[in-house]
């Protein structure tokens, strides 16, 4: 647990400076331009790193990192349509001579609560199918190993500023369930927790 506080300090911090020198970078005022009246969906589409803290069915925590790549369709002010794809992989698990590896699809809703011109905060719920690809120790130096693909949801938020031009930097963080085998290969759930900061790209909005 503290090395996932430390993590997203970290990109909180990264997140924080962004913020603070991105008036510098454009000629932009606080609020930022005021957008046109809208003619149909807008689109987002975002870029980054993921961290995954990655629960185990010994309960111990596995550090995963990776890619995330997400896409946003904006029916409203409010609300809106993603679909997001993460990959996350970490080169050794529980001391086995096997790599571990999550990749998730998953799709829903997004909400936008709050939106402070250049600032705005979104929460989001999304369920797909997540990949699991690695190992439980069964005894001394043997160990069950795998992959395991399944049912997966995601639910959470983060926050999103808006840099000069299209582009916009996001921090966020989710509940992300997934399920892999126990040493006597039953399916249990693994409750992880996911980072992720990004960069965004907008189209068709400015």
């Amino acid at each position: 647990m503290k090395r996932i506080v430390r993590i997203f300090l970290v990109l909180t911090r990264i997140f924080l400076v962004l913020v603070l020198i991105s008036p510098l970078l454009g000629q932009e005022s606080l609020l930022g331009p005021a957008r046109a009246a809208a003619t149909g969906p807008e689109f987002e589409a975002s870029a980054g790193y993921t961290y995954l803290d990655l629960d185990t069915p010994s309960r111990q925590r596995i550090g995963l990192s990776g890619l995330d790549a997400n896409a946003l369709m904006d029916l409203s002010p409010h609300w809106g349509i993603s679909v997001d794809s993460s990959y996350a992989r970490a080169g050794s698990v529980l001391g086995t001579a096997h790599s571990g590896n999550v990749g998730s699809l998953l799709a829903g809703a997004t909400f936008h609560p709050v939106d402070f011109g250049r600032t705005r905060v979104f929460v989001h719920t999304l369920a797909g199918i997540s990949v699991v690809n690695s190992a439980v120790p069964v005894k001394g130096t043997y160990y069950l190993g795998g992959t395991v693909m399944r049912f997966s949801y995601a639910i959470g938020g983060g926050v999103e500023r808006n840099l000069p031009g299209r582009f916009a930097i996001r921090v966020g963080g989710d509940y992300l369930r997934t399920t892999f085998a126990n040493s006597n290969a039953e399916m249990t759930f693994q409750n992880n927790i996911r980072l992720v900061t990004s960069i965004a790209y907008r189209f068709g909005r400015r």
